[in-house]
């Protein structure tokens, strides 16, 4: 920047000691641009009401050639129309028959030919029949089509091989698709095509056969393209000009005969021709492209607008149709339920410099043409302008001429004095060097010329202000752009990362959308259904599975987006090696606003867990007897000291009971429970024969010591059916539990620790509480609340101990408050337990139930506490 100043400053002071040259040449001067500004200004009016006169001329010319263009589009409309609908109601009438003899082929074999060949449709039908839906007509037949097309004598033939497996399905293409979304009654014309069969340029009216509420094919009649030209042809006897009939995607339908257009004819009549084709072999038409481009485009705009159908169900529709061609077809469908477009439309008038048929300047008019939406297009010759018109034109150009000279010298002189002079003498003053007589100027014009002397003395300084403020904004715009590369860097590593999750993942990984059809599958998905991902891809459970196992799959998938967390759970999948167990892990995927957008899934193959358990048992077992190994090694070394040995032996004893404990955790949860129950039910069993027994000794004369064992007994059998009832109740992972029975017999089992801390304890409950649960948690969940309450509730508690639970359902919420009138907590003691608590620490009873319960039962924990008053200790989960 210094260096930049100091340039300007030597170039000042150059400038300065350099001789003075004239400041400009004369053909850079302001009076020569001022003077050839206003000739170029002056001509500019001359010519422009020369034009304003001819446009108005040519204007009301194309008026009155529009006029005759409308004409002649409503008498060929009239004429196509009295065609089209012959046409329809021919293809009503076959939709009609097909819904009448839908299961009597003979039938319908018999009355379609008959409708074909009646004589006011040979001029225009090529065929036609029906095409039933998969199965619709026949339980036996994928596709039972029926179609007759004319050969060259004329006569109607049996075409059957749309049928033939070989030949690609009727039920993909084009003019067939979309009849899906029609009603009885309105028939889908399709684009122009060439049939697959007879190699006929054709174009097909469907209708849609409908019963009871279902659809279950269409109806079909072929017009041929030569036959619509002679049409046509027909129609323009009488009519200067010609006519070109397009279909909705611009294909050429019908095109005049003319001595230099017989290529074009030949090429249409081997391949499908545009209008697109014919602008490019006669660039005059690019007006006419143009325009019918626009139209277009406004009428894809308006009726998606008014769309009537979801995107979804447009995207279905148009999955197999090019990319240039589903817009203009997602616009007909919705059009069409909309039934605003009931009379022809005109769409524009273009005018043609030079016709490349007729040869001279013409006016084309595009028509829409409803229910069958082609594009008419009317070209008519236009009569040249009259030799009044130019003559006038030529007489107010002279005067014009004169008139502007005149001003022209005016204004010249005027500028020259007020403007251009005091100009050149604030430049001169500048190129001295000489602020002075910038701001004498600046003191005696008041003016645009003293303003302008003003701001040349400011703007240097404010220049270089802004130069230096350019240098710091570029400089950080280059280190926002090296900061913006580095996150597109780490974008893209990230994207590549999650490529390859999904790629080399041996777990299953999809996800679907709230209708339940999958928008992501993994590969290992794809590999264990053994379906193709672009089968997958849109579609739901219930068109890849059979409906029971859709159905099952459909409802976890909404629970998780009515519990809106994630779920696990196991989960059959069928492959074609039979049904895997997956281990599945569902979750709810949410937008930045909150909203369920999509469910997401993660499946591990329980044959690969069991295998790693397998393999986690042998490592026990192999530590188990190297261990073994060491204890002997040492009980051999200790021999000598007996008391020793004895302690070692109790050491190791307890070391393999904790080796065995371990080890059972690995263990399925399910299978100690069973374990455990049945121990239980043998000890009852065993318990009630003694006691049995010891009644029928009493009943023989036993003495009181009698007595006194058979009470025992009693109260003990009756803790063990207790204890049996709650073990057995876990026999079932989930299952109806009877919650005020299950606490009932959990307290008379704890009656003897209660009675020993002199504590009283109160159950709140509703007799019909039934809840669906594992019996096997809530036994663990009560038993570690009221065993703590008893260890550090009532320590150096002298009054009456009492202990009071509550139980209640909320809504889908278990509800269990537990409240003692103990020592309680100091505030010091409960933030310490609160903070411990959130942070998910295992450092106590509370805080390690408060950690079993969030991941095992989705709860929570809270505790509230005061000195010397007591604690209450309140936990929830869903139900």
């Amino acid at each position: 920047m210094k260096s930049g100043i100091r340039n300007s400053v030597m170039m000042e002071k150059k400038s300065i000691s350099e001789p003075q040259t004239p400041l400009t040449q004369w053909q850079n001067s302001l009076p020569f641009k001022f003077s050839l500004v206003q000739l170029i200004i002056a001509s500019i009016l001359i010519f422009s009401t020369a034009w304003v006169m001819l446009r108005i001329q040519n204007q009301q010319i194309t008026e009155q050639q529009a006029v005759l263009n409308q004409n002649h589009g409503q008498i060929v409309i009239a004429k196509l129309q009295e065609m089209t609908s012959q046409v329809e109601n021919l293809v009503n009438a076959i939709a009609s028959i097909a819904k009448l003899y839908r299961y009597d082929h003979e039938q319908l074999s018999k009355t379609i030919p008959t409708l074909l060949a009646l004589e006011n449709q040979k001029d225009v039908i090529s065929g036609g029949g029906i095409w039933p839906e998969p199965s619709a007509f026949n339980q036996q037949k994928f596709r039972n089509s029926l179609f007759w097309s004319r050969n060259i004598h004329d006569e109607l033939i049996k075409i059957d091989t749309y049928n033939d497996d070989a030949f690609p399905s009727y039920h993909t293409e084009a003019w067939y698709r979309p009849t899906r979304y029609f009603p009885s009654g309105k028939t889908f014309w399709s684009k122009s095509y060439i049939d697959p069969s007879t190699q006929e340029p054709m174009i097909t009216a469907s209708a849609a056969v409908w019963m009871d509420h279902q659809f279950i094919g269409a109806a079909t009649a072929d017009i041929s393209l030569e036959k619509l030209n002679t049409l046509l042809r027909n129609a323009m006897t009488d009519i200067s000009g010609y006519v070109i009939v397009l279909d909705y995607h611009n294909q050429v339908l019908a095109y005049p005969r003319g001595k230099n257009h017989t290529a074009i004819l030949d090429q249409a009549a081997n391949s499908l021709l545009t209008f697109n084709d014919l602008t490019k072999q006669h660039p005059n038409f690019d007006p006419l492209a143009l325009a019918l481009n626009t139209a277009d485009s406004a009428f894809v705009t308006k009726a998606i607008a008014e769309r009537v159908f979801t995107q979804e169900q447009m995207d279905n529709l148009t999955r197999l149709t090019a990319d240039n061609e589903r817009k203009m077809l997602t616009a007909i469908v919705n059009n069409n339920a909309r039934n605003h477009f009931t009379t022809p439309q005109q769409l524009a008038s273009v005018p043609l410099a030079t016709d490349p048929i007729l040869n001279t300047p013409a006016l084309a008019s595009i028509f829409l043409m409803p229910n069958t939406y082609w594009k008419i297009l009317v070209v008519t010759p236009i009569a040249p302008l009259q030799d009044t018109a130019k003559h006038l034109v030529e007489k107010i150009g002279i005067y014009l001429v004169l008139i502007q000279l005149i001003g022209l010298i005016i204004l010249f002189i005027l500028q020259h004095r007020l403007i251009i002079t005091p100009i050149m003498k604030m430049v001169e003053a500048l190129k001295r060097d000489d602020p002075t007589a910038i701001e004498f100027k600046a003191k005696q014009r008041h003016d645009e010329i003293g303003l302008l002397a003003k701001t040349l003395l400011s703007r240097t300084q404010q220049l270089d202000v802004a130069m230096a403020s350019l240098d710091a904004s570029n400089l950080a715009l280059e280190q926002q752009l090296k900061t913006q590369q580095l996150f597109q860097q780490e974008l893209n590593h990230h994207k590549e990362q999650l490529r390859s999750l999904l790629k080399f993942s041996k777990h299953l990984i999809y996800i679907k959308d709230l209708s339940g059809k999958y928008t992501l599958v993994n590969d290992k998905y794809c590999e264990v259904l053994g379906i193709e991902r672009r089968r997958i891809i849109g579609v739901s459970d219930f068109e890849l599975f059979q409906s029971q196992l859709a159905q099952t799959f459909q409802k976890n998938d909404q629970r998780v987006t009515q519990n809106q967390d994630a779920i696990h759970f196991e989960e059959s999948i069928p492959t074609p090696h039979g049904y895997q167990v997956y281990q599945m892990t569902k979750f709810d995927i949410r937008d930045d606003e909150d909203n369920s957008i999509a469910v997401g899934a993660i499946g591990f193959n329980m044959d690969l867990k069991k295998r790693q358990e397998q393999e986690q048992e042998k490592r026990f077992q192999n530590q188990a007897a190297h261990l073994q190994k060491q204890q002997s090694k040492m009980q051999i070394v200790n021999d000598e000291n007996n008391a020793l040995k004895q302690q070692l032996a109790e050491f190791n004893k307890a070391f393999e009971m904790q080796f065995q404990i371990n080890l059972s955790k690995a263990q399925s949860q399910k299978l100690m429970q069973n374990f455990l129950a049945e121990v239980i039910t043998q000890i009852m069993q065993e318990q009630d024969r003694l006691l049995a027994q010891i009644c029928q000794t009493q009943a023989n004369g036993g003495d009181e010591s009698q007595i006194a064992i058979t009470d025992m007994m009693t109260v003990q059998a009756k803790r063990l059916r207790h204890i049996a009832q709650l073990f057995n109740a876990h026999q079932n992972d989930v299952r109806p539990l009877h919650l005020a029975l299950f606490m009932r017999q959990l307290l008379d089992l704890l009656q003897v620790q209660f009675i020993r801390a002199n504590v009283t304890v109160c159950l709140t409950c509703d007799e019909n509480l039934i809840i669906d649960g594992n019996s096997w948690q809530y036994l663990q969940l009560f038993y570690r609340l009221l065993n703590n309450t008893l260890n550090h509730a009532f320590k150096n508690h002298h009054q009456i101990r009492e202990i009071t639970i509550h139980l209640q359902r909320n809504a889908n919420e278990l509800q269990v408050e537990l409240t003692d009138n103990g020592i309680g907590m100091t505030d010091q003691q409960l933030s310490q337990l609160q903070q411990n608590m959130a942070q998910n620490l295992c450092l106590g009873t509370l805080t390690c139930l408060n950690l079993w319960m969030k991941n095992d039962l989705k709860g929570q924990l809270t505790i509230q506490s005061e000195l010397n008053k007591g604690t209450k200790i309140l936990c929830r989960w869903p139900c």
